[in-house]
């Protein structure tokens, strides 16, 4: 038999007509395809972020250096120290170098120091007028325009007045740097200085006062186990030094029994007329009803002075620090003890009760056997 002729010699197997895409399924697809450029997620569609300004970028990289310069008064220093008396007049100079790759603009003055309530040492902000030393300084220049890697020595004059207190006053001389922006003259608060230390002659005398004493007891009611005190204070420095202080927590328990010294971090530096308040926590004190706590501090000279001779200065105060886990304990033990011999008491008279009775008993008995 004869095979039927095709056209393409293919099988009707292998060659399938196509078939058209329904309109349902093309509408899908377009409608998908929509969708995904509609909702794509918010990240991909935000802007980028715009680069920092060329002035910022500026201003971050904008470094300088300021420190005392050599001069007859002295070489290699790391701040100015003068030792003058009421009248006396210095000459002196600060040598600032600019270590940025641009020219610099910096305001140069003079300010007073303070303790900070963190225990360092500052300056006046520059919108505040200086009342002591800061205000005895006048700079050869309040301005400075500083070229890129060069140094420059600005010069300034001392002049303790004749009515000046004996004893430390603090200082400093300050470069800030001046910068602008939106066609406005700003100074930005980055500032770099050296300190000032004067000792006007005249009497010394070191002296610091603790107030506001405020002191807490955290116990626990474990029966073996001691308790915490938290001690806060302020101490003010009344005298004309520039004064540390080694410190000391002295608790006595009732009629001064278990006492106990515990020696804290030694109080940093405090300015003639500064104050500064501290915190400090005492682990390991046992609860003794009636708690006697006193700060006890012994003033010290700063690192750069000598010696001195200075007062304790200390304050007390009392507060209740129950033993509630021993006395919880104690009463646990005295309602343990009381059962006990409630007990004990019992089981004697069930005792002596039985044994009554057996007597009792054994005499009715004998009575019994001796009757006729």
């Amino acid at each position: 038999m004869g095979r039927p002729a095709h056209d393409d010699g293919e099988s009707p197997m292998t060659r399938r007509p196509a078939r058209p895409v329904a309109p349902h399924r093309l509408l899908a697809a377009l409608l998908t395809a929509l969708l995904s450029v509609l909702w794509t997620p918010a990240a991909a569609m935000a802007a980028p972020t715009a680069p920092a300004s060329p002035r910022a970028a500026e201003q971050n990289q904008i470094t300088w250096g300021a420190a005392p310069a050599d001069t007859s008064v002295g070489k290699g220093r790391s701040r100015f120290t003068y030792t003058l008396a009421p009248g006396d007049r210095v000459t002196d100079a600060i040598a600032v170098v600019n270590r940025s790759d641009t020219t610099i603009r910096l305001r140069v003055y003079a300010s007073d120091a303070f303790t900070t309530p963190s225990g360092g040492i500052d300056l006046l902000s520059a919108d505040k007028k200086p009342t002591d030393v800061g205000s005895w300084i006048r700079m050869k220049s309040t301005t400075l325009t500083l070229k890129s890697q060069k140094t420059a020595v600005v010069p300034f004059t001392l002049t303790v007045p004749e009515n000046a207190t004996p004893g430390d006053h603090s200082g400093g001389v300050v470069t800030s740097l001046i910068t602008k922006a939106q066609g406005k003259t700003v100074r930005l608060d980055r500032r770099l200085g050296s300190r000032v230390y004067l000792r006007v002659s005249g009497p010394l005398s070191p002296s610091l006062k603790v107030s506001d004493l405020h002191v807490s007891y955290d116990g626990t009611l474990n029966p073996a186990g001691s308790g915490s005190l938290r001690v806060t204070y302020t101490v003010t420095n009344t005298g004309n030094v520039r004064l540390k202080a080694r410190q000391l927590i002295r608790t006595k328990g009732l009629f001064g029994l278990m006492g106990q010294d515990a020696r804290v971090a030694d109080l940093p530096e405090v300015l003639p007329g500064n104050a500064l308040t501290r915190t400090v926590t005492v682990t390991g004190i046992w609860p003794t009803v009636r708690l006697d706590t006193a700060v006890v501090l012994q003033p010290v000279a700063s690192d750069d002075q000598p010696a001195i001779q200075a007062d304790q200065a200390s304050a007390t105060r009392s507060l209740w620090a129950w033993p509630w886990g021993q006395l919880i304990a104690l009463a646990v033990l005295a309602a343990a003890a009381g059962a006990y011999a409630l007990l004990h008491r019992r089981r004697r008279r069930k005792v002596e009760q039985a044994i009554t009775a057996a007597v009792t008993e054994a005499l009715g008995t004998a009575k019994a056997d001796s009757a006729p």
